[in-house]
């Protein structure tokens, strides 16, 4: 049985998906249109404890007559997009995003996707716009909620006489204090994990199992649904990226969507009817279909394009992505749905589990090695810290056999020019080390809020520079911009990046610039005071598209990928102005040298990501490729032959 019908409901889930889609598309109006999935766990949680509320009450409750509704609803149209997916992607992406696509499918087919994309959010992850997956996440937490709660309510049923507020209203408590307290100590997994968004669901389970009179006064009423209307309103106007999210912020759209459903029993109230219009209602009906298909559309046009798109192609993919899931939900949903394709509940089972086989052994199909052997090589020496601890040998550049004299010490910028510096030192003769750690520039005594490894980084490298005589020369070398600054580069998926120093006094606060300014100077004067000759690489300039996916699009469509994405020189001077005049009033000042990537790799008017016969430069939008790194490699030669005429 199902709760009788509310078309106001679809038209919520209306308002729910056209905020994610006019997000997702980047019309700035919708800062915080992300708000809509959470709007669709509030109604999910309702619709579906309803359901079984009702059926446990009616004695009709079953486990697999639930599975067969949830199958009929969900997977048909996945199943479809994740092919289609799969499909376009083989033709269309480059290989390590095809790879990354395939690996996605297969967390999806086992809905996992929440997790999987919560462990992809590292340093070295693909931006946004290169998975066309990635908004699966929400429909795998629903579904792993849609495990939990049948159970949970039929063993309350079953041994607590259906007291099921005595057990749901303390984990929808406990799940809201740690969605509040992972946001500010980890907000990629408060963001993605079922145990800090359950209660979003819950409060719809909360609604439906209990089930609160209307109250007689109509004015309360007709207020209580406009506050609701205006809770989701000034989510989706007014959050924005910079938003603590979820966090407390999320309890917004989420009551709001609560107060909506409340006041909207009987439909009596002008905003209920309002979203009960049958235009509303309409993109309610499609509104899963709109979901699913919205995403993947965008990141293939963006793909193909290269760029970001401008307005009236948003505007065109808006009524692409409007019949595709017109013809998804009458096509590929509604029969399912229906019980005019699979009508009965073996054959629905069997079809589900035979497409999921095959859609996963498809997805482990597509995943073949990229074959990049020299940066698995520089990966795999990102252990520093336990090489030195364990005390064996940091990893070799240049000549193997010979006696290390000097060290590549940076963070994942420093680990990009290792082939560089590899080339170079085999060139000349020289042999070294490499120490490198993901986002720890070598900055002393400065590390990012509420975190130390970094400072740990340092302190242990500097410690074993200081201790090893044979080495007399540093090269140091990281992403110089991001700390100066604090941004992060055009497209760029992160947070702002906020520093501290720990060797200031509590309270004691600086810009930006001055902590970038006073690591590096710490740093050079710690290496001076020890008689070891230091080289700071410049900047290299940072691109803000995925290098190889734009020009492997570019090598397909014919085009220049250099005029698509490349940085003008004014871009890179504007972005690294403070630290370009930082690094020349250092090498003023003391006795240090600025070996400058940017004099190969820019040109009159600007500083090229891959060469003419298309053979890119980077490795994504600021990481130079082992190509690239070998490219200008010539610059360390300064620093060897410098390093040779001082030991003469």
């Amino acid at each position: 049985m199902t709760p009788a019908y509310r078309p106001d409901i679809d038209g919520l889930r209306a308002i729910a998906v056209l905020s994610v889609l006019f997000y997702h598309s980047g019309f700035e109006f919708f800062g915080g249109g992300y708000v809509g999935v959470d709007v669709f766990f509030v109604i999910s949680g309702f619709l579906i404890s309803t359901i079984i509320v009702r059926e446990i009450g009616e004695g009709k409750f079953s486990i697999a007559g639930f599975y067969e509704r949830r199958m009929r609803r969900i997977l048909p149209a996945i199943i479809a997009t994740v092919a289609v997916c799969l499909l376009v992607g083989y033709f269309l992406f480059e290989t390590r995003d095809f790879e990354n696509l395939a690996r996605s499918s297969i967390a999806n087919n086992l809905f996992l996707s929440n997790i999987y994309f919560y462990w992809q959010t590292g340093y070295f992850d693909a931006p946004a716009e290169l998975k066309p997956l990635l908004h699966t996440w929400s429909l795998s937490l629903e579904e792993q909620y849609y495990v939990v709660t049948p159970i949970l309510l039929l063993l309350v049923a079953k041994f607590f006489g259906r007291r099921f507020l005595l057990f749901v209203v303390p984990i929808f408590a406990a799940s809201f204090a740690a969605c509040v307290y992972g946001t500010a100590s980890d907000s990629s997994f408060a963001f993605y994990m079922l145990m800090t968004r359950a209660w979003e669901l819950l409060l719809g389970t909360i609604l439906a199992i209990a089930v609160l009179p209307r109250f007689a006064n109509e004015r309360v009423m007709q207020s209580m649904a406009l506050f609701g209307l205006l809770l989701i309103l000034v989510s989706v106007f007014g959050f924005d990226e910079e938003t603590a999210f979820p966090g407390a912020y999320a309890a917004l759209p989420t009551f709001g969507t609560a107060i909506l459903i409340y006041s909207g029993r009987g439909g009596t109230t002008l905003v209920n009817r309002m979203m009960a219009v049958k235009p509303m209602v309409f993109v309610g009906l499609i509104s899963y279909s709109l979901y699913l298909w919205h995403w993947p559309i965008i990141v293939f046009s963006q793909y193909l394009k290269g760029t970001n798109l401008d307005k009236p192609e948003k505007i065109a993919l808006l009524f692409l992505i409007f019949a595709v899931a017109t013809l998804s939900w009458r096509f590929v949903e509604t029969p399912f749905r229906k019980k005019r394709l699979l009508p009965t509940r073996k054959s629905i089972f069997i079809g589900s589990l035979a497409a999921t086989v095959i859609l996963i052994g498809a997805g482990l199909a597509a995943l073949v090695s990229s074959g990049d052997k020299d940066l698995e090589r520089w990966k795999a020496c990102d252990d520093a810290q336990e090489r030195i601890a364990e005390e064996r040998s940091l990893c070799v550049l240049g000549e193997e056999s010979g006696t290390p004299r000097f060290i590549l010490w940076g963070d994942s910028h420093a680990r990009a020019l290792a082939s560089a510096v590899d080339d170079s030192a085999q060139r000349l003769g020289k042999t070294g080390f490499m120490a490198s750690n993901t986002a720890c520039p070598p900055l002393q005594g400065i590390e990012r809020v509420e975190r130390r490894q970094c400072n740990e980084f340092n302190e242990t490298i500097f410690s074993y520079i200081e201790d090893n005589e044979d080495i007399d020369t540093v090269i140091l070398a990281g992403r110089w911009a991001i700390s100066a600054e604090g941004t992060r580069y055009m497209n760029e998926d992160g947070d702002p990046i906020r520093l501290i120093d720990t060797y200031a006094e509590p309270g004691q606060h600086e810009i930006q610039i001055n902590y970038f300014e006073t690591g590096l100077l710490r740093t050079i004067q710690a290496l001076l005071a020890i008689n070891k000759q230091v080289f700071i690489v410049g900047p290299v300039p940072e691109v803000g598209r995925d290098v190889r996916a734009v020009n492997h699009i570019a090598l397909i469509t014919n085009r220049d990928v250099n005029e698509m994405i490349a940085p003008s020189i004014e871009d890179f001077e504007s972005r690294n102005e403070k630290v370009l005049r930082i690094l020349s009033r250092l090498e003023k000042e003391f006795d240090v040298h600025v070996l400058s990537p940017s004099e190969l790799l820019c040109e009159s008017t600007f500083c090229r990501v891959a060469l003419q016969d298309g053979t890119a430069l980077y490795r994504d939008d600021h990481h130079l490729s082992t190509f690239g790194a070998k490219y200008i490699s010539e610059i360390f030669d300064t620093a060897f032959s410098h390093h040779e005429t001082t030991v003469e």
